[in-house]
């Protein structure tokens, strides 16, 4: 039983095997998971064949506490039943001090060590800790994934002001120590190493190359390019470590991109939050695949935002519009719901390396962990 999170969907693995310990294939009809929570309600689960031999329970526990699993083959009881196991809270990484007197997220009181005003890009960095990027402070807050303190921050503006209004996403390049952060109403992209001093920046306003129309993601290869995403003409353009323009990658007519990931293969998966799509783009600028449209259904968006991959190659997307946190295939296929995230406007997205996904919460002013793995 891997480990259980309340309102996530969960998962219980059952490997079959024959009399002399080989796996056997077993028909899931065969198979019967009768769950309990702690006040001994019935918990669905649903059991699905994954490989030779091999079976899926999933289930979607509504409380926290101690539940009990009972499985059956052929009606008969698997040994070790019943097997008893604890659902955790979805644990929250920090929350400003709510004031229900006031609707600005700017109010004094959410600027202090471990608070959040309006946070937006989320990256983890090779140590496994969160960097956040808050666009009402203007600084990267960074935090214990485990215990959600805070271990240090710094202001993007700096001692001079550089022109940064309106920070957004964020990306950790681990190979050079350097943290790039993307800003929609400077036209610019700016590199910090891991202090907070300021490296370089490059970009301005424009339709030419190397220029901008409000960036928002960003990402980089093994290589140090650094892979920039534009609001405000759908473009999709390649750096250098530098910063220098090397070329362009996609576009999509009237779309507005957002979030960027960099799949196992090498291409470029952006989602576009007003074509309620995500695109693959191989590094010459050739669309390879696309999924989702607009909707509520699953597999569907609502003006999808955020996007980060797994180990396994699946593309993990946020949908701003609803707060859903799917997962899809390597080929975009969808795969699964994981949870619909409470805080509200969810950005920018990450995967930490024990399994939980990090979600900012503008609207909410905090980060929300989800466990999917």
């Amino acid at each position: 039983i891997k480990p259980a999170v309340q309102g996530c969907q969960c998962i219980a693995e059952l490997t079959t095997m024959d009399q002399e310990g080989r796996p056997c294939v077993t028909n899931s009809k065969a198979v019967t998971a009768d769950m309990k929570d702690p006040s001994g309600m019935d918990v669905p689960t649903q059991v699905q064949i994954k490989s030779w031999g091999k079976l899926e329970i999933s289930y979607v526990p509504k409380v926290t506490g101690d539940h009990r699993l009972e499985v059956k083959v052929n009606s008969q009881q698997v040994p070790g039943c019943p097997f008893e196991f604890d659902v955790k809270e979805n644990p929250v990484l920090c929350k400003h001090r709510l004031r229900v007197d006031t609707v600005d997220y700017r109010t004094e009181g959410y600027s202090g060590v471990g608070e959040l005003d309006g946070p937006v890009g989320v990256a983890v960095d090779k140590d496994g800790n969160i960097a956040v990027v808050e666009q009402g402070n203007k600084r990267v807050q960074i935090f214990d994934a485990d215990t959600g303190q805070s271990l240090r921050s710094f202001p993007v503006d700096g001692e001079k002001p550089l022109g940064i209004d309106r920070p957004l996403f964020v990306s950790v390049d681990e190979s050079r120590d350097v943290m790039y952060v993307t800003d929609k109403s400077a036209h610019k992209v700016f590199a910090f190493d891991l202090d907070g001093n300021l490296k370089f920046d490059f970009g301005s306003e424009g339709q030419n190359d190397g220029e901008f129309q409000n960036p928002e993601g960003v990402t980089v290869d093994q290589a140090g390019n650094i892979i920039v995403s534009n609001a405000g003409n759908g473009r999709v353009q390649v750096f250098g470590p530098d910063g220098t323009f090397k070329r362009k990658v996609g576009t999509v007519q009237g779309g507005c991109a957002c979030g960027l990931a960099l799949t196992h293969d090498g291409h470029i998966a952006a989602a576009y939050d007003s074509a309620h799509k995500v695109f693959a783009f191989d590094l010459d600028g050739n669309q390879m695949f696309d999924f989702g449209k607009e909707g509520q259904n699953v597999g569907e968006f609502k003006s999808p935002e955020g996007v980060t991959l797994d180990t396994a190659g699946n593309i993990i997307v946020v949908s701003q519009g609803d707060g859903r946190l799917q997962m899809f295939g390597p080929d975009g296929t969808f795969k699964r719901t994981v949870a619909t995230v409470k805080g509200g406007n969810p950005h920018g997205i990450g995967l930490t390396p024990d399994g939980y996904i990090a979600v900012a919460c503008f609207a909410g002013h905090r980060i929300e962990r989800y466990r999917y793995m």
